[in-house]
């Protein structure tokens, strides 16, 4: 019995603990409830009591090699009027006609209006801050590319980087109220505007002089691209494409005839006579420099004839003053000397055929570069060695022959990007190493060749007046015709000085017919503007 009551004691004991813990831990979570339900209607009556006047989206900048803005290079004054008697008054003195009209209008609703202005007011109940200006209609260049009306990129690198450039704070005015959404007098709205816009961005390799001086000079040809890259690093330092085209009219140009949209110095091409030096490399490494032979005019391989330009003939003819005068019937068989094997073996180490990644997201066509094996019948190798048939190559990826030769036989992958900058830290873009094509030896042995060009050969239009130049013409044959006439398209690659290149020139024009300077003069007149800036 004694146990029974002790058991009892025990367990009652026991329970009312329990009941107590239990108690104890409701009324905790009640007043967490009460916690959280008081700070959300706190919040609710803090969001009640504010008028947000947002200026909207701001985006990162994309900059120079030398820190130059390309995009957010101009600012607007932004200025917040409140609907006082003072404000009024000092914005009817600074707008005039239909902006201050509609900014009168909208104050009648006893509201603050947004509106741009000339400069900053002081004046009580009229705030300013100062907004980017994200792009401008002018001068657009493809590399960089655009964004559509909310700020998100469309194309270039404003698409390829939109993650790093894309800014998610907006701008904007915030008023207090009181609990009718009435504005408080007195108080001045805080003004939210970041510095991400200027400190976020991509850093290219473009030089804002010579991107300008290029986009001026590019307007000599209608459809085409011109480029201008640094001939040891290849960095590109100017890239223009043509026809150009205004951000406002994209949904109106979508389905031009002129493709204003279409990057074409990224785009393939055929390539004509520029690509005779890639020939000139595989016969010099495999000692066959001293090569001569004498042109007819023409010259039977297999059981036809290929035709020389100078259809008279060129007489006898080294490799010197075959690449000087392009003769098509000296490169015919040199080609067929050298053998396919090391011709297109070249061409592949030139990265001929692939794509070049110029920064991430960007790339070039791939283009085509025949195999080795349809190179073996040696009618395909004839018209491989003058760069036509299938060959297909972007003024981007001619770079790196060109540049090879200029910097003592080797190369960089082009690039755009020199990095990153996001919240204050820099992250380099990683190019790749060096790809070596030929010997130093070699490398001389054509810049000495290709400057014969414009002394003496097809390239004396491109010769420059202040800088001494060399380089390689090319009018490569499409295969399309308009009105029985067929459309050619022009080469001028090049490099300046000759002696000790700095500076690597892709000329290219889509249509010969419809430009105002040939690819050479275009050279000549701008190698002399990049000169004079130097």
């Amino acid at each position: 019995m004694n146990n029974h009551i002790l058991f009892f004691k025990t367990f009652s004991k026991r329970s009312a603990i329990c009941f107590f813990v239990i108690c104890f831990l409701f009324l905790i979570s009640i007043l967490r409830i009460a916690k959280i339900v008081s700070n959300d209607l706190t919040t609710a009556q803090t969001y009640q009591n504010r008028l947000n006047l947002s200026v909207g989206k701001q985006r990162g900048t994309i900059f120079d090699c030398n820190n130059i803005p390309l995009t957010n290079k101009s600012k607007k004054i932004i200025a917040a009027v409140s609907p006082t008697p003072r404000a009024i008054t000092a914005i009817s003195h600074i707008l005039e006609g239909d902006e201050l009209e509609a900014v009168l209008s909208a104050l009648k609703h006893e509201k603050p209006v947004l509106c741009e202005v000339p400069e900053f007011i002081d004046c009580d109940g009229i705030v300013c801050t100062e907004v980017y200006e994200h792009s401008e209609q002018d001068n657009v260049t493809h590399i960089i590319g655009y964004t559509d009306n909310d700020l998100n990129g469309m194309s270039g690198i404003e698409y390829a980087y939109n993650d790093i450039l894309t800014i998610k704070d907006e701008i904007c005015f915030l008023y207090e109220c009181d609990g009718k959404g009435k504005l408080l007098e007195g108080l001045e709205p805080t003004v939210i505007n970041s510095s991400a816009a200027a400190s976020n961005g991509v850093i290219t390799t473009l030089d804002i002089n010579i991107q300008s001086i290029t986009e001026t000079v590019s307007e000599n040809i209608e459809k085409g691209a011109i480029i201008v890259a640094d001939a040891k690093s290849g960095k590109i330092r100017a890239c223009v494409s043509r026809p150009t085209f205004n951000t406002d009219q994209i949904s109106e140009i979508l389905n031009s005839e002129e493709a204003p949209l279409l990057n074409r110095a990224i785009n393939a091409y055929n390539v004509g006579s520029v690509f005779k030096p890639c020939v000139a490399i595989a016969g010099i490494e495999s000692n066959l420099d001293n090569y001569c032979y004498t042109c007819t005019g023409k010259t039977e391989i297999i059981d036809r004839f290929f035709k020389c330009h100078m259809l008279s003939g060129h007489g006898f003819m080294n490799l010197r003053t075959a690449i000087a005068n392009s003769c098509n019937t000296y490169f015919y068989n040199y080609a067929i000397k050298i053998g396919s094997g090391k011709i297109h073996s070249t061409a592949t180490n030139l990265r001929f055929g692939k794509p070049l990644k110029l920064c991430d997201g960007i790339y070039t066509s791939s283009g085509n570069l025949p195999s080795e094996v349809s190179l073996r019948n040696d009618a395909y190798l004839a018209n491989f060695s003058i760069g036509q048939g299938e060959l297909l190559l972007s003024p981007v990826s001619m770079l790196t022959l060109y540049c090879a030769i200029a910097s003592d036989g080797s190369y960089s992958v082009p690039s755009i990007v020199e990095g990153t900058v996001k919240n204050g830290g820099f992250e380099k873009y990683e190019s790749s190493s060096p790809t070596r094509v030929m010997n130093k030896e070699t490398a001389a042995m054509l810049r000495d060749y290709l400057k014969s060009v414009l002394s003496e050969g097809t390239g004396e239009s491109a010769r420059p007046k202040t800088v001494s130049a060399a380089g390689k013409t090319a009018t490569a044959q499409t295969g399309k015709y308009v009105n029985g006439v067929e459309i050619c398209q022009g080469w001028f690659c090049g490099f300046f000085p000759a002696e000790n290149p700095e500076y690597v020139i892709i000329v290219f024009s889509e249509d010969t017919s419809k430009q105002k300077l040939s690819c050479s003069e275009v050279f000549s007149f701008l190698a002399d503007k990049i000169n004079f800036i130097k």
